[in-house]
């Protein structure tokens, strides 16, 4: 119980000290000889302000905080 705590704090001030998170673009290229070229495309994220209030489904009450979204998932991709 005490370690969820600890965990919700850290991510909560955490979370506070970023007004955004910039995700900049690195490429991870592998290549051997007679091989495929693939570049790794990290993830678009973005921090969204969530207001207080009841949650969606209205059950409890939630104070005001930050959230980080996933805009886009990073993956593989086979360059030319």
């Amino acid at each position: 119980m005490r370690l969820f705590l600890w965990i919700a704090v850290l991510l909560t001030f955490g979370c506070a000290t970023k007004t955004a998170v910039v995700s900049e673009p690195e490429v991870i290229v592998l290549k051997d000889k007679g091989t495929q070229l693939y570049v790794w495309e990290p993830p678009i994220v973005d921090v969204i302000e969530v207001p207080a209030g009841l949650d969606p489904s209205g059950v409890y009450y939630r104070p005001q905080h930050q959230q980080i979204v996933e805009i886009k998932q990073g993956r593989w991709v086979l360059k030319q």
